[in-house]
Parts: structure tokens; sequence; C-alpha cells
């Protein structure tokens, strides 16, 4: 059956309230669904007399153009699947009315510009490996999984990685092998690209190449209002190219990443583990290691402090991206006594795998980040307060909070500079930059507040620590970042201001900020006037 045109656009006008900021561009965005092959006036679940809500007639509607297998409702198993694929447990509460799997490009811009039709909010997942409600999922709208766009592919030359958003690091490292060749991307194979090169991507190969933002040749993006898929590099809509490396899902969704491929010869790593005694040694090498980056490039480092097992412990994740069994850069940390050493040489993604290993969906989780200047006697004072305060939340079922010491070295910020610059704020000027994360995991939603409340507080005294010795640096990083934390902001006046043009010129009617609300927004924090924000 088909229906009348004008009834239908009549229709929506009476549907749509005058408040509402998309009703005047039902005309566009219709022209641009005839473009893409959709004729409105087919679909009955956006006819006048449909009755459901506006996510209702947004599912029915994609439904109708896609079918069951790529439209998912509520209780259905491949719902439940899809729901239970979120790491965490808060991302896997959240029930969309909906869950669309586009299988191509185009599918993309089909479900963005029919969210505008009937103002139903979206939003989309690579990996899912956020923490907090929200942030790739919807509540009561759709959730569109990139799970199907999953294209790994090379150039003639293989200089150049095209690379889905529905991919995990794990898939892509394995379908580069064969060829020799790695990209800068995520260091768990069950974390996706998308996210993590949106929002920066510290790689084991950082210190030679830099974050995995700055070393993407070009992305393919759905634009708003018109769901026009444009490309973006250094010398094509340079504006757009330069916000989407650190801006998020603020521009657009990325619907391929074509990333510069490195050599992957084996690599050299360890999981090196030590007692409390040898703390001040960890540490003393730690800082070494950082304050030397420059002197060799292949040597990659994180440090994770907890308590576990009954005892406080460090354990040193040590990455060197050749296989040399002592090289000279890790020798400090070679010559403290530890408690165990998993030294071995293995492929990227075989390792990337064994890093992840005991990591499991389902369990409540917190990512929470701040940034300071490198001193080494903060650091160890960052520890041991660490230490003193933990024992608040250790009786929390299921808890096991973990203090994360990464280092933004000069090197990477260095390479911040390449093809115009990024959107995060950081130059070679201000480094070596202390990053501290604080990873919590535990059981139970009735102890949401008390871990929340444990690791704010951690972070306050920390901050007003680091200020008493000069050492506060503003930047936040995405990918570590709380729901109370407002990311944007942290790049500096300057770059959110810019950013704030460029969202504005490529999507003039604020789709990206208002349908997808979820993740790290130019206006704030995901969660307002609480802690942080």
């Amino acid at each position: 059956m088909r229906f009348d045109k004008s009834a239908v656009i009549a229709a929506w006008a009476v549907t749509f309230a005058i408040a509402r900021p998309f009703k005047h561009l039902v005309g566009e965005v219709e022209d641009a669904l005839a473009n893409l092959g959709v004729d409105v006036t087919t679909i009955p679940q956006l006819n006048g007399s449909f009755t459901g809500s506006a996510c209702e007639r947004a599912c029915g509607a994609l439904d109708y153009l896609y079918g069951s297998e790529r439209v998912l409702s509520e209780n259905i198993p491949a719902y439940q699947n899809a729901t239970e694929s979120y790491w965490s447990a808060q991302q896997q509460e959240v029930k969309p009315t909906c869950i669309f799997i586009p299988s191509i490009d185009t599918d993309v811009s089909t479900v963005v510009l029919l969210t505008q039709l009937t103002e139903c909010p979206f939003a989309a997942k690579s990996g899912g490996h956020a923490a907090f409600a929200g942030a790739s999922s919807s509540q009561g709208g759709i959730s569109i999984l990139f799970r199907d766009l999953n294209e790994v592919s090379l150039n003639d030359d293989k200089s150049i990685a095209s690379i889905g958003p529905g991919n995990k690091w794990g898939q892509v490292y394995k379908a580069l092998e064969p060829h020799g060749l790695a990209v800068v991307g995520g260091r768990l194979s069950d974390i996706g690209v998308g996210g993590l090169t949106t929002g920066g991507g510290i790689s084991y190969y950082s210190n030679e190449y830099g974050w995995a933002l700055d070393n993407v040749e070009s992305f393919e993006v759905v634009s708003a209002p018109d769901g026009n898929i444009l490309r973006a590099s250094e010398t094509e809509r340079p504006d757009l190219y330069w916000a989407l490396r650190g801006g998020g899902n603020n521009v657009g969704l990325v619907t391929k990443f074509n990333l510069h491929t490195i050599p992957s010869p084996p690599l050299r790593g360890t999981t090196r583990v030590f007692s409390e005694d040898q703390f001040s040694n960890v540490l003393d090498a730690f800082v070494d290691v950082a304050r030397n980056a420059r002197a060799d490039k292949n040597a990659q480092q994180y440090v994770v402090f907890a308590h576990t097992g009954g005892m406080n412990i460090a354990s040193a994740e040590l990455t060197y991206t050749k296989d040399v069994s002592d090289p000279a850069v890790f020798r400090n940390y070679r010559s403290i006594p530890a408690i165990s050493d998993t030294s071995s040489t293995r492929n990227l993604s075989d390792y990337c795998s064994g890093i992840g290993a005991g990591d499991q969906n389902g369990q409540r989780q917190i990512f929470w980040n701040r940034t300071f200047k490198l001193n080494d006697e903060f650091a160890k004072w960052v520890v041991e307060h660490f230490f003193s305060v933990v024992a608040r939340v250790t009786d929390v079922p299921g808890a096991l909070p973990m203090l994360v010491f990464q280092v933004i070295t000069e090197p990477m910020l260095e390479m911040m500079s390449r093809a115009g610059g990024n959107a995060l704020g950081l130059d070679a000027s201000s480094g070596p930059i202390l990053m501290i994360h604080i990873l919590s995991k535990w059981n139970n939603t009735s102890d949401d507040d008390t871990i929340t409340g444990f690791v704010d507080d951690f972070f306050t005294n920390v901050a007003a620590e680091a200020k008493a010795r000069g050492l506060n640096n503003d930047f936040i990083y995405m990918n570590y970042a709380s729901q109370f934390q407002d990311v944007i902001s942290s790049y500096g006046e300057d770059n959110k201001a810019r950013l704030q043009q460029i969202a504005s010129k490529f999507d003039h009617s604020g789709v990206y900020q208002t349908l997808q609300p979820g993740y790290f927004k130019l206006a704030g924090a995901p969660v307002q006037g609480t802690i942080e924000s």
C-alpha cells in the first residue's frame, strides 16, 4: 500500500511539537532518504495513523526496511546476546527499544536520517568497552551495533589499512599479520577500533609512531543532517579531520578508518610483579624509562598497583617492540627482585589476547583519570596515599580497585603535531605527563555510590597535593574518563571552541549533540551537576 506524500508530511507536522528542533528538517531528511532509495511514504510506521512512540516508529521503520535479522527487538535471544556483548554491567543493563546492525555504510546514513524524522535518540557501539551506562548504548532509543562493518583491507602498496568500526583490535592484528604488518591501535584484543581511535589510542608502538589518532590517513564519516558520507584527511576537509582526532563522537559516526600501516615483527613482553617492599625501586625504574623515552622508542610501559590476594603488589607491563630478550631500557626493572615474570616473545595478536585473558564481561566497572607533571616524589606519594585509603572498599563484594601509572612521553607528544595536529591540546613542551588512572570492578549496584565516592575522594586529594606541588595538568584522557568528567573542556578553551565551530559546520542542527546524547559531548560531562562537572 502507498501513502499520499502530502498527508504523511502533514501528519509529521502534527506529530512534531513546535519546540522540537528537527521539525524544519523533514523535507531535507526525506530527500536524503530518497537518494538512498528509501521512500518514506511507503513505510507504515511513518504514517500519521501509527500511534507508537518516537522510537517505536523509528524501530518499526528500520524493521520494515531491513527485517528482524538486522533490527533486534527486546525479548529475543539475539537482543540479549547483543546487550551482553558490552563489557560493563552498567552498559548491559541499558535496554534500547531496538538494536540495529548495519551491513554497509549507507545503512548508517539511513538510521541517522530516520532518527531525525522520529526524534528517537541513538548510540553507536564499536567495541562497547566504555564503562558507564549510555556511553555506547541508548536507553529506550536505538543502539547501533557496528559489528558487521568489519572490513580489514590493504591498498595496493600495503601502506594503508582500511578498517571498519565493527572490528576489535585482535581481529585487525590477525588480519594484518600474514603481511608482516600492523597498525597503531589498542593494547587489548577486545577493545573496539572506533572509540579508541577517535578518543586517542595508546599503543605498544606509541613511543615510535604516536597515538592511534595520529596515524589515521583519513576517515569516512556520516554527516548530519543529510547523512552524506564524507572523507576527511589532512588535505580534504582538514577541519573535520582535526576534530575527529580526539573529538570522540561529536562530529559524526565514522564508518571507515584508513590507518597507516607499520612493520610488525615479533615483540618481547613481560608482566613483572613486585612486592610492596620494592615499590620505591619500581617507581624509580618507571620514571627513568619515562624520562628516557627518546633514547629507545621501542619501549612501552605501564604499572598497576593493587591490593589482591591479601597483599599489596605492583605489576609492571613492559613491552619491547622487537625480539630482544634484555633491552637496556628495562634493566632497572630487571634488577629488582620480582615475585613473578612472564617474559616471552609473541606476535602482536597473541600478546594482546594474553594481556586481556583474565578480563570478563558483565561486572560493574569504573574508569577515572587525571594527568600531572611527572615527578618522582609525587608519584611515590600517590602510591602511598592509594594504599592508605584502599581499605575503605576492599570489603565491597567483588571490588578490585587498581591504580594505573602511564606516561604520555615526549616522543608521543611530538607526534601529536603530525598532519595538522589533533584536538587534544597537548604539545611536547608540557611533557612528560604522568597519567593516573583508576579502574575498579565490583559486583552489586548497591555499592555504586561507595566505589564512586572512593574514587572521587582519591582524585580530589591527589589533585590538591599536585596543586600544592605545582604539578597539576588539565588534560583528561577520554578513553579512561568517568561519566563525571568534562573531557572536551580539558583540551583548552581554544580547542573546545574550535570543536564547537566544526561541529556546527558539519552538523548544523546538532544531531550528534542532541539525538546522540551519550559519551563525552561538547556541552560537558555525561553526568552533569555532580562531582567533577
